[in-house]
């Protein structure tokens, strides 16, 4: 039962019309849409719009349709849309109502579009999307996430998303069926990694950057890729780290940069000693450990009893499940992160191997064990 439905029961009255206000705001473009990511739940925000983007933006551009998106500030802002930040609720009215589709995740947005019976689409997951849709109008469509076959959460918070699990293809194919564009996008995606929609910059130590270069930043430095301490040095310049290591580094250094290193993420193996483990949590480095190998964990666990020591953080191609089998040798690929290495952008470690520097478009996959090892990071998918 949709909830307006349930207090209309319990409150004995029928349910109405809904005439929302709106306040001029002037127009520049007669064609557009609006997408409003915004939620005041965590668990509501979809984060594959970009993904969504990449899909529709050259359809849109040939029928000279614009995309308008509502955001809570600037951080959430998405690239190729004309943003809009702070308007008062009249005013988003207002562009709503003139608009030829409203893009939302379960909020206000598909209510003022349902009522102005303007065509609108929603992204539903934390509740069913019989429970909160809008009941008015004609031209609303619902996608629900198949929460990996789990009921809804009904919760502030998830892990991993549920609402994530809506493929970007399924809601830029709806948007382009609205908007009667005859262009479909042709692909199924097959696996999205847990940390995919978290966008992560990697660097590999293996060169000086310039002195501005990612300042202020925060980054992950991949010294268990390349251990070069005085380059290192360098990089914890200005810069906010999670500093991956397998060889033991110089203590004076962690020290040093302390305040730099959010923490130390150390992938163990006998050349750590207890008591170097001991003297980097006294020296105040915030410590993870993890054993890559996955035989040899009860042992250091055992051996390093008074420690933490994490299962691998790495992954492997049995970690796709079910999805093992719809991949085939032409399944491509998107990555969450960039790598960079002496200079140059990939997608991950084994495009640096093979010196396929990052160029945006979806890679085929690199079946490799170093590939599979970032596999929480990645998007597959096969053309159809």
């Amino acid at each position: 039962m949709n909830v307006l439905e349930k207090y209309s029961v319990n409150c004995g009255v029928k349910i109405g019309r809904p005439a929302p206000a709106s306040s001029y705001f002037p127009l520049r473009d007669d064609k557009y849409i609006v997408l409003d990511g915004r939620n005041k739940y965590p668990t509501n925000i979809y984060e594959m719009f970009s993904d969504v983007l990449g899909y529709i933006k050259e359809s849109l551009e040939r029928e000279n349709i614009k995309i308008y998106s509502f955001h809570a500030d600037e951080k959430t802002i998405l690239l190729d849309t004309q943003p809009f930040i702070n308007l008062t609720k009249k005013q988003e009215a207002y562009l709503i109502k003139n608009s030829m589709l409203v893009v939302s995740c379960d909020n206000l947005s598909t209510y003022y579009a349902s009522a102005f019976d303007v065509p609108s689409l929603g992204l539903y997951s934390a509740y069913p999307a019989a429970c909160t849709s809008p009941l008015w109008g004609k031209e609303h469509v619902s996608i629900e996430s198949n929460r990996a076959g789990n009921l809804p959460s009904y919760g502030m918070e998830e892990t991993p998303k549920a609402i994530n699990f809506i493929n970007p293809e399924d809601v830029a194919n709806i948007i382009l069926e609205k908007l009667r564009i005859d262009t479909r996008v042709d692909i199924e995606t097959i696996y999205i990694g847990d940390h995919y929609p978290i966008k992560v910059v990697e660097v590999v130590p293996d060169f000086i950057p310039a002195t501005n270069f990612l300042q202020g930043k925060a980054i992950n430095l991949r010294a268990d890729y390349h251990f070069h301490e005085e380059r290192i040095v360098h990089w914890l310049q200005g810069r906010t780290v999670n500093l991956l290591i397998k060889n033991p580094i110089n203590l004076n250094l962690l020290k040093y940069f302390n305040k730099n290193i959010v923490q130390l993420t150390v992938n163990i193996n006998d050349t750590f000693s207890e008591e170097y483990l001991r003297q980097v949590i006294e020296g105040g480095t915030p410590l993870e450990i993890f054993c890559e190998d996955k035989e040899r964990l009860a042992d250091v666990r055992f051996q390093l009893f008074d420690f933490n020591i994490e299962e691998s953080i790495f992954k492997s191609k049995k970690d796709l499940d079910e999805s093992l089998n719809k991949f085939n040798k032409n399944t491509q690929f998107l990555s969450g992160k960039i790598l960079i290495s002496e200079g140059q952008k990939y997608s991950c470690l084994e495009a640096k191997k093979q010196k396929n520097v990052l160029t945006g478009y979806p890679e085929v996959v690199y079946d490799t064990s170093d590939f599979w090892k970032e596999l929480d990071h990645y998007r597959l998918f096969n053309n159809i």
